[in-house]
């Protein structure tokens, strides 16, 4: 099969093998589809990308003029890669809120979780994503801002952003021909699959 960087576009089998869920015989079927039934939950499914992750977020410090925190995804529960494949992207952020609970410009930090690669599938760009029992630590830092109130931890999920940025670069490089309606419907439909799986609120301290 087409390979990048020495792995398989898709490698997910590859990855089981290699985890301690193939040497205590966990197969696919028996999270993808419990009790034999034919649900084929994945990515898509918040409810399953929630269990498949255990999160931690350390207590919100300020000094000399800056905040920190820090933000630990570990895959507890998924038997490969989180996420596996190309075309999923996780993306951890954190920001200071105003006593309103707005995000104050400047202050967002991300972190992403995803194996990168380019629209046509020459090249791997990045693969930051989380083996079966590791983790991936996100440290916040930035500047306390005016009326900061609070830091805010959330990770949210796109599901389908590889086609998001194949479907925008057919647009953006007048490519799509015929299909220009399609293909901006299809990426409409990419975008609208992002949820948040997970956030967190505290105060910070005075």
């Amino acid at each position: 099969g087409y390979a990048l960087n020495g792995k398989l576009l898709e490698n997910t089998y590859e990855e089981w093998k290699a985890s301690r869920y193939a040497r205590e015989g966990k197969t696919c079927q028996s999270c993808h589809m419990p009790d034999r039934r034919h649900l084929w939950r994945g990515i898509h499914d918040p409810e399953m990308v929630k269990a498949g992750v255990t999160i931690n977020v350390t207590a919100a410090r300020i000094q000399s003029g800056v905040v920190s925190a820090t933000l630990a995804i570990k895959n507890t529960g998924t038997g490969h890669y989180f996420p596996t494949y190309v075309t999923p992207k996780v993306v951890a952020e954190a920001y200071q809120e105003s006593a309103a609970g707005q995000m104050l410009k400047g202050t967002l930090r991300e972190y992403v979780i995803a194996r990168q690669v380019s629209p046509d599938l020459s090249e791997e760009i990045a693969d930051t994503r989380i083996a079966p029992d590791e983790q991936a630590v996100f440290d916040y830092r930035a500047p306390l801002k005016t009326g900061a109130v609070a830091l805010a931890f959330r990770v949210r999920v796109e599901p389908d952003a590889f086609y998001t940025d194949f479907y925008r670069s057919l647009l953006q490089g007048n490519q799509a021909g015929k299909g220009q309606r399609l293909i901006k419907q299809a990426l409409e439909n990419s975008r609208a699959s992002h949820f948040t799986f997970y956030t967190s609120r505290q105060k910070l301290p005075k």
